[in-house]
């Protein structure tokens, strides 16, 4: 946060990622058709990469940011936080959001083009993967608002149609689902939608908390940043988006949908989903942006990858602030992205447990974000839940299958896990990789006035 202007816009975050040494600027021309994609997946397979600024984007004058949340680190500085702390830090912002603020005009809307002026294709879309079937909006932040259940802010995939129509894909078991399905109950005849792409930090990650419907992750994003985010009218919607935001689509779906072809499209879950036939297409009214506007595109496909950093801290903090009243033996939880935003891995507090309480928590763990893991594993407090290696290593000694597990036969995830049905109906998988009575380790280590010790000297040893 910028104390004296508010929350940080995206190039504030630039610059602050750039002084971290968290900034490459690409300054030769790059094909936003497959190119620039395979130069994202490259860089998520290369531990400690940078995020990335394409100065030269192939038929666009529109700069083009990638990888921008591609590690926890990041994810961390977008709320101006270290990685020690953002856990229990975004906790206590997440509980106390702070409501929008109306203000009268925003850089958003330096420059305004509406109706038979809009050209979407202006923007420097992408087609990230090779089998993806068209360009992709794949930041854009989706603002729609019901009646009965409020605001909301998300993440949908969008495929351009023609310079001023994209698909919007609103699947169950998202929000934007349901609000659309509300309005055709009501009998409406048209469905405002707002898309906010390049928006500040915050509201990036608070656009991926997933809340109970009437939580608006916009007053998340205030919560997170520490004040209110400013929002503006839009010119043609009854709707209000951030001020700070690169670009705004202001757009409009009818009901019924005029729909059409989507897809294939590269995922988060790794893989390309099969075309989707009479997917609804929505009309973009107009199209606003700062004079010199930054795009950003997520890439999605084989993990890790973006989407998945960010969902790994508030997908994990959503599901404690629903745990934890109801058991506070819960410590910490987090979502890895190897676990592609459909694991949970629960730390529990070793002198806070009790018989049973693992097989509660497991069970009760299915109540948040709508029952869509897969897989949730507990684990002890001495286990850090972010290292791979700590989990693999808690279930390879701490857990008996014959006992220490138990499947649920028939629930939902999300429709893009391909070993789930069509539906997206799968079995689960509920793991206690905790120590149980007449365990016969004891963990070889050193002590922990050792360990601070040597800590305290560890620079004259000549160690960074």
């Amino acid at each position: 946060m910028n104390d004296s202007e508010g929350p940080m816009d995206l190039r504030q975050f630039l610059r602050v990622l750039e002084s971290e040494g968290e900034l490459c600027r690409v300054g030769i021309p790059v094909d936003p058709k497959h190119e620039l994609g395979a130069i994202c997946k490259i860089h998520n397979e290369r531990s400690n990469s940078p995020a990335l600024l394409f100065k030269n984007v192939k038929g666009s004058t529109i700069p083009v940011v990638g990888q921008l949340l591609a590690s926890d680190r990041r994810v961390a500085l977008a709320l101006g936080l270290s990685q020690e702390n953002v856990f229990e830090e975004t906790v206590q912002r997440a509980t106390h959001p702070f409501p929008t603020r109306l203000v009268p005009n925003g850089p958003c809307q330096e420059v305004v083009t509406e109706g038979s002026e809009v050209d979407v294709t202006k923007l420097p879309l992408c087609t990230n993967n090779p089998r993806d079937g068209a360009p992709y909006i794949t930041a854009g932040h989706v603002i729609i608002k019901d009646p009965e259940y409020g605001k909301n802010l998300s993440i949908y995939r969008m495929m351009l149609v023609s310079k001023n129509e994209v698909t919007i894909r609103f699947t169950p078991g998202h929000d934007g689902y349901d609000f659309i399905k509300n309005a055709e109950k009501r009998g409406q005849k048209k469905f405002e939608v707002a898309v906010c792409i390049g928006v500040p930090p915050s509201v990036y990650v608070a656009s991926q908390f997933e809340p109970r419907i009437g939580v608006y992750e916009l007053e998340i994003a205030g919560g997170l940043a520490g004040a209110p985010i400013d929002v503006v009218r839009c010119k043609t919607i009854d709707l209000e988006v951030p001020a700070l935001a690169e670009v705004v689509l202001e757009g409009e779906l009818t009901i019924p949908a005029k729909t059409g072809n989507e897809g294939p499209f590269g995922e988060f879950c790794g893989y390309t989903t099969q075309q989707v036939p009479n997917e609804r297409i929505m009309t973009i009214k107009a199209m606003t942006h700062r004079k010199d506007p930054v795009y950003h595109n997520i890439w999605l496909g084989k993990p890790p990858h973006e989407h998945l950093y960010v969902d790994a801290l508030t997908y994990a903090v959503a599901a404690y602030l629903e745990l934890k009243p109801a058991y506070p033996v819960l410590k910490k939880a987090y979502a890895p992205p190897w676990g592609v935003s459909i694991v949970l891995i629960l730390q529990l507090e070793n002198r806070l447990k009790r018989a049973g309480i693992v097989d509660n928590i497991l069970a009760a763990s299915l109540y948040t974000r709508s029952g869509k893991w897969k897989h949730v594993i507990v684990v002890d407090e001495d286990i850090n839940i972010e290292d791979p290696n700590e989990v693999l290593w808690a279930l390879t000694t701490r857990f008996q299958p014959a006992t220490d597990m138990y499947v649920i036969p028939r629930g939902i995830t999300s429709t893009l896990e391909p070993s789930a049905t069509a539906e997206g109906v799968t079995s689960k998988l509920m793991l206690d990789l905790t120590i149980k009575q007449n365990f016969r380790g004891e963990v070889a280590e050193p002590l922990d006035t050792m360990r601070r010790a040597v800590l305290q000297r560890w620079k004259e040893y000549g160690f960074k």
